[in-house]
């Protein structure tokens, strides 16, 4: 989504090409699309907005139809690209191709000389320009959710400042955020993470909100009948709206009155203002879709999934 309006990261950070290769412990983006002219499915990365290239990859197809991609990248070495191939464990022969840009990519042919010298390229073919119907594949992780979690966290901190954030009632979602896990526990994740049922705010009226091209995420804090919440709705845009989700923060048995606090942070645009790449707008209470529904857990086991239909079988 970043990619996709363009959004930059702060200054210092890594510059990470996501279709290259994965953050967080997940794996990279696959985005496939049919190329027409090359008559195979290719892997596309985003440029920003609705532009896109072929990935520089090697694809190889066996006989039996199964088809495999792997990203190229310039600091790969032959003997890396051999074991990941290796690892593909392919029976016989295949057909390889390799998508390149010759201009901007000229190590390409020396990587794939190094791995397999007796390999001879034929001529080039140029690739398709537009792409239909394509098909992305990610990998969220356990730091994909704690992640929502923090950034529910500290908005609800932020917008009720009687709370530090290191009282008791927090304790068990600072170690949800904190402690790092090797694997993805369900369990874990929907203790403190809901799906809403609907959006988080009905869709934004305010002129200063609505210019064309806008997109920001909504955010919101929330103390209902003890129950410390975030709510959190990312990349809202005229054009649509993605999966919005609740954070169980803890319980205060000494909360009072019901309290709410909201903010849709909007991105400027391609450029910053200054240091600032966005504002906070606030957004007012009759604006949000809060009244209590029960929220679908974040994920589904698909461990108890398979043990069940293994049961079945």
């Amino acid at each position: 989504m970043r990619k996709r309006y363009g959004i930059e990261g702060r200054g210092h950070h890594e510059r990470v090409n996501p279709f290259y290769r994965g953050s967080a412990g997940g794996r990279r983006i696959e985005f496939l699309a049919w190329d027409e002219a090359l008559q195979c499915e290719v892997n596309v990365e985003l440029l920003g907005g609705n532009e896109g290239r072929q990935l520089c990859e090697l694809i190889l197809k066996e006989k039996a139809g199964q088809t495999h991609h792997v990203a190229l990248k310039p600091e790969m070495t032959s003997k890396e690209l051999l074991n990941i191939v290796a690892g593909l464990k392919i029976a016989g022969e295949c057909e390889s191709r390799i998508t390149f840009d010759p201009a901007t990519e000229h190590w390409v042919p020396e990587l794939i000389k190094k791995a397999w010298p007796a390999a001879s390229m034929s001529e080039g073919t140029l690739g398709a320009t537009k792409f239909q119907g394509g098909v992305a594949k990610f990998q969220v992780t356990d730091r994909f959710y704690r992640a929502i979690a923090k950034i529910g966290f500290h908005y609800f901190l932020t917008q009720f400042p009687r709370y530090t954030g290191h009282e008791a009632i927090f304790s068990d979602v600072r170690s949800f955020i904190i402690e790092d896990s090797k694997e993805l526990v369900p369990a874990r994740v929907n203790q403190f993470i809901g799906v809403r049922p609907y959006p988080l705010a009905t869709p934004m009226s305010d002129p200063r909100v609505r210019p064309n091209g806008w997109i920001g995420h909504l955010v919101c804090a929330e103390v209902r009948e003890g129950a410390c919440l975030a709510h959190y709705e990312p990349f809202i845009s005229p054009e649509g709206r993605l999966m919005a989700r609740t954070i169980h923060l803890g319980r205060d048995q000494t909360a009072g009155d019901y309290a709410v606090q909201a903010h849709l942070h909007r991105y400027f645009g391609q450029s910053k203002r200054g240091r600032f790449s966005g504002e906070a707008l606030l957004v007012l209470p009759q604006g949000l879709n809060l009244a209590p529904a029960p929220l679908s857990p974040e994920i589904v086991d698909m461990r108890a999934i398979g043990s069940i239909e293994e049961r079945n079988r």
